[in-house]
């Protein structure tokens, strides 16, 4: 058996293969195409005045005023505990999303924000469309998590657009990082809910990048379409 012509028939094969996947990778449409290993080249350049820190207490105060970037958690285990939060039996009738926002067109204090919702130090907390509804009014960031062109298609009025399937999720997350926003506020983000995962996974990226106070809209677009909560269509303005 002749052991250095197999070796070299075989790494032929893997050759051949692994460029057929780059030329098919380059020829894929926006939505198929995926980043190649390593190319990340704003992954370093986050804002250094809010430096990352492993050692982060585990749990921080309700209401903390703890800047986004405050700390990497290294307990992203992929199995975050899906824990619904009941609506309040406050909610007023004018802050339903049909009414949206002329119920309330000036956005709450931080301190009303997390008073409701405090940051819970987990990848996410999965919340009602009510609660989506007085978020929404009091202007906290909505993400939209599904992909681009559904995205165009209809979206909540507002929401900006991170697909976790696209190839520039990591340039989207690295620009919204660099924002410096305050971890600790309520960010809400959603998909098409039922089955859909995309908006417990975009969670998950950023809570390792230092956002703790992530709620995923749990029954997501199709509720708000049902609930006549305000839309847009169209690219991200």
């Amino acid at each position: 058996m002749n052991l250095r012509r197999h070796f070299l028939e075989a790494a032929t094969l893997v050759l051949a293969a692994v460029l057929c996947a780059l030329v098919a990778n380059m020829l894929a449409s926006r939505e198929r195409k995926l980043a190649l290993v390593g190319s990340y080249p704003n992954a370093l350049k986050i804002n250094p005045s809010a430096s990352l820190s492993s050692s982060a207490a585990d749990s921080p105060p309700a209401g903390s005023g703890a800047t986004a970037l405050s700390e990497v958690s290294s307990k992203v285990n992929g199995g975050a505990e899906k824990r619904p939060r009941p609506a309040p039996a406050s909610i007023p009738e004018a802050t339903s999303p049909a009414q949206g926002s002329e119920a309330k067109n000036s956005s709450s204090s931080p301190a009303e924000l997390l008073k409701r919702f405090p940051p819970h130090n987990k990848p996410f907390v999965e919340i009602s469309g009510d609660d989506v509804a007085w978020l929404f009014a009091r202007r906290v960031l909505i993400l939209d998590a599904r992909r681009t062109k559904v995205y165009e298609e209809g979206h909540i009025a507002g929401a900006r657009s991170i697909s976790v399937w696209e190839s520039d999720v990591d340039t989207k997350m690295t620009a919204l990082v660099n924002e410096a926003r305050d971890g600790a506020i309520p960010v809400v983000l959603y998909c098409s809910g039922g089955d859909c995962e995309d908006s417990h996974m975009l969670a998950q990226k950023l809570f390792g990048a230092g956002f703790n106070n992530l709620l995923v809209y749990r029954d997501g677009w199709p509720d708000w379409q049902k609930r006549g909560g305000k839309s847009a269509a169209g690219p991200e303005s």
